[in-house]
């Protein structure tokens, strides 16, 4: 049976979708509860959300099975903060659940920002503009979702005016992806061996050409 696939913006029904999606990847710890990595991984979308001016999501058979998401310029203020206080009702239920948990991922995330400020800083880029997130659900590789979201978020950035985007991702994410879609690796940060505890084996920053 062929699946039909459609594109459309994000909506807030999605939301709980994607973030089960982002769990799957990136959010499912074994030493947490599933409530926890769950909130966790809705916490990383809202911050996502946060930050981007643009949305695609891809719906196989109505259901969300991935999204792409991009800056191009500044987002609209009631967006920022509608999101970001989305993000604080996230953390004050991950607390509820596991303060322990919670104070490994702001540490996380913190760290994460560091290097990637220092990547940016390293490599020059402008950062007018960014892919902020890109996530296809497992079930649904194959299908060519990825690349049509990917350069949904290429058009976009060119549509804006601005010249390219850039990203930032690391081992834990295909990175190969990236550079068979034509984005040029722009920096590298190899983490040591204390910082492993928390972040994956190498960061990157790519730049995509609009």
């Amino acid at each position: 049976m062929v699946s039909k696939v459609l594109y459309r913006p994000f909506e807030e029904s999605d939301f709980d979708e994607i973030a089960r999606i982002m769990q799957a990847q990136w959010h499912a710890s074994e030493a947490a509860a599933d409530a926890y990595n769950f909130l966790e991984a809705c916490d990383d979308l809202a911050y996502c959300l946060s930050l981007s001016t643009f949305s695609q999501v891809a719906l196989v058979d109505d259901a969300p099975r991935g999204i792409v998401l991009a800056r191009a310029g500044e987002a609209d203020g009631a967006w920022v903060s509608r999101w970001q206080a989305a993000s604080e009702d996230f953390m004050e239920q991950m607390n509820a659940i596991d303060p322990a948990a919670l104070a490994r991922y702001r540490s996380f995330i913190d760290a994460t920002v560091r290097i990637n400020d220092r990547l940016v800083e390293q490599s020059a880029v402008d950062t007018a503009s960014e892919v902020t997130l890109l996530v296809v659900d497992k079930t649904a590789r194959g299908l060519g979702i990825g690349s049509v979201l990917f350069d949904a978020a290429r058009d976009h950035v060119a549509a804006e005016g601005l010249p390219y985007a850039y990203l930032a991702t690391d081992t834990d994410c295909d990175w190969k992806f990236y550079e068979a879609h034509g984005m040029k690796r722009v920096a590298r940060y190899r983490t040591t061996r204390d910082e492993r505890k928390l972040l994956p084996r190498e960061m990157y920053l790519y730049r995509m050409v609009a």
